[in-house]
């Protein structure tokens, strides 16, 4: 990854720099209808997404959000992956950062199994997440999901940990 790109955990404060992000991102409602295509429904995503307790983000030199990845608790031990990179900013090792940097979080947070959903076509994510071992349990026409089991991790300092917003 080019070094003077900056991945930290975000919450709510970063909305409006999420906001910028996604609405110069393309394709809009390409990766399984997200980010989603229309103005509000993409706020109320970026809303949700951000009321997540694990959310990266990854900045350049002038602070723009140019990526942004986070976990979807689903049980108490099993999280969705959401990946997302600005088209600037692909093929910098952007994902790679963003993905290796959740999975060490979502590991020492107690998360022993990722999860996510891709489109058959993105075979961009699909390296990506052969590369962190996620391997296929389910193939649709629509998506592949693909899982990666996490080892238990010891204890690392604290992240930004969001409140949701009201």
């Amino acid at each position: 990854m080019e070094d003077d790109i900056r991945i930290r955990g975000i919450g709510p404060a970063q909305r409006n720099l999420l906001i910028e992000m996604y609405d110069r991102f393309a394709p809009l409602g390409g990766a399984l209808g997200l980010p989603p295509r229309w103005e509000e429904p993409r706020r109320d995503w970026i809303d949700g997404a951000l009321c997540e307790e694990l959310n990266l983000g990854a900045f350049s030199p002038g602070g723009a959000a140019v990526g942004h990845c986070f976990l979807v608790a689903d049980k108490t031990s099993s999280g969705e992956l959401a990946i997302f990179v600005h088209q600037q900013y692909r093929r910098r090792g952007v994902a790679t950062a963003l993905v290796k940097a959740m999975l060490k979080w979502g590991g020492v947070e107690g998360l022993r199994r990722v999860w996510t959903l891709t489109g058959p076509e993105n075979t961009a994510a699909l390296r990506l997440q052969e590369k962190f071992g996620f391997r296929p349990i389910s193939i649709a026409p629509d998506g592949i999901e693909l899982e990666v089991h996490l080892p238990a991790a010891c204890p690392a300092p604290e992240m930004h940990r969001p409140a949701c917003m009201a």
